[in-house]
């Protein structure tokens, strides 16, 4: 059996996930996720994360695996997913990465840096000093702390200001270090394939699916995450509609509003994805959902030894 990797990208509500459960419920293969929302297992609906039932009969990996306060990271998607592309071809099953999260898909094509895992500890802690010291006081200790990277970052840039400060407290080693240390091998036996939709379809698509999400309970979901009192700086509270349907629990607008504000962040999203997609892969096939469909079936059969 070859070793190629199948990489299936492309906006969000292009089906992409879809066309890969599909393929892989007819020829043996591994489905990877590459969504930065759908690693969690929280907020199953909101992310539109594929349910049991959908996945029935398909080997999958990397849905719904971290759970909060845990974050996921670029550097634990990238080792994680080369890891189980290794055990999908030693079980002689075709790896199918499918995902929207540009970045997370570029780490397969080009070398990534990546830091080790920082203690949630250490980072709530340095939060709650900028909570109570503010920016100034963060950006101070920076500078102690590491100066050469203080340099290279904005005194008000709080969010590199936080992860420098983090990665030197946790780590006892610069960003820099890490940056130069850890550099991941990109994988070169792939193809890539991009779904293209009508700008017009895809809107449509992104309307229906979050008016699906309140009839499958959204808003009863987000209560529920919200209970767990997450905090604000972890990365799951950049899942769209969250805010918006948080504004509509707590009386701020009302569910029509909440619903129609969450489409407009889906559709500019969708637009910014399109965009990334159109120049950032180094070697992409661009394809609709039914020729990436049949090309994918053709090939993953070429590529097992059946």
């Amino acid at each position: 059996m070859s070793e190629k990797i199948f990489i299936i990208g492309g906006a969000t509500a292009s089906h992409k996930t879809d066309l890969a459960i599909k393929i892989a419920k007819e020829v043996p293969s591994v489905v990877i996720n590459a969504d930065s929302m759908q690693v969690y297992k929280d907020l199953r609906t909101l992310s539109n994360r594929p349910s049991k039932f959908e996945f029935e009969g398909v080997e999958n990996k990397l849905f719904g695996v971290i759970k909060t306060p845990n974050a996921a990271d670029l550097g634990w998607w990238s080792k994680s997913a080369k890891i189980e592309i290794k055990k999908a071809q030693i079980k002689k099953k075709v790896p199918i990465v499918v995902g929207g999260t540009g970045l997370y898909l570029r780490s397969l094509e080009k070398k990534i840096s990546y830091v080790p895992k920082i203690n949630e500890k250490i980072r709530a802690r340095i939060r709650e000093i900028y909570s109570n010291e503010g920016l100034e006081y963060i950006y101070e200790m920076l500078k102690k702390k590491d100066y050469s990277i203080s340099k290279k970052i904005h005194h008000k840039d709080k969010q590199r200001i936080l992860r420098a400060l983090e990665v030197k407290i946790g780590t006892g080693k610069s960003l820099n270090y890490w940056r130069e240390k850890n550099c991941s091998k990109n994988i070169n036996n792939y193809i890539f394939l991009i779904l293209q939709t009508s700008r017009d379809t895809l809107y449509n698509n992104i309307n229906q699916r979050f008016e699906k999400m309140v009839e499958k309970g959204v808003v009863k979901e987000v209560r529920s995450f919200i209970r767990k009192k997450i905090s604000t700086d972890h990365p799951i509270n950049k899942m769209i509609g969250l805010k918006h349907i948080k504004k509509f629990i707590e009386g701020e607008i009302n569910l029509d509003e909440a619903i129609s504000l969450s489409q407009r962040d889906s559709r500019r999203y969708a637009k910014r994805q399109i965009t990334w997609f159109k120049h950032q892969p180094q070697n992409a096939i661009h394809f609709s959902y039914y020729d990436a469909y049949n090309y994918l079936k053709k090939n993953l059969y070429y590529f097992l030894d059946v």
